[in-house]
């Protein structure tokens, strides 16, 4: 009888991590360099807050596309508007943690696959962080991706 696939079996390592207080143009940058669709935030701490995806990047780029324009007047000495009716610096400088999903869904390494795809399916997400069970670490992540390579390499 086959060994169970494992969640540490699948996991990707290292987890690249932001803080919540990155500003969200560092953050996209982050997450090209990386070539990542999401990352665990967390704070000054180090505590974990929640998950900062390519998905509430989108979001907060049509929250800034869809708010009414705001009137420019010499009383309020306003900075000039872009097109999305808000200061490119201040959208740019936003913290990741304004925007983020909050929590972060996660599995163990000894969970199975079956799991995993479970885990998935049920909350409709791309990714799960695997943690270790004793210490409550991170030690991985599992997206779609990394469950369609396995896939793929066990058909061959």
């Amino acid at each position: 009888m086959k060994d169970p696939i494992l969640a540490r079996d699948l996991m990707s390592r290292p987890v690249r991590r932001l803080t919540a207080s990155t500003p969200v143009r560092d953050a996209a940058a982050f997450l090209l360099r990386h070539g990542i669709s999401g990352a665990p935030v967390v704070d000054a701490r180090g505590e974990w807050l929640g998950v900062f995806t390519k998905t509430d990047l989108a979001r907060h780029v049509q929250e800034a596309l869809a708010a009414p324009p705001r009137e420019r007047t010499l009383e309020s000495r306003e900075p000039i508007l872009d097109a999305a009716g808000m200061p490119s610096e201040e959208f740019g400088r936003t913290p990741v943690e304004d925007v983020m999903t909050r929590g972060l869904f996660t599995v163990f390494q000894e969970s199975t696959l079956d799991e995993v795809l479970r885990a998935l399916v049920a909350f409709e997400i791309h990714r799960v962080f695997v943690i270790d069970e004793r210490t409550g670490e991170l030690e991985g992540v599992i997206t779609s991706m990394d469950v369609l390579r396995h896939m793929a390499a066990v058909t061959k």
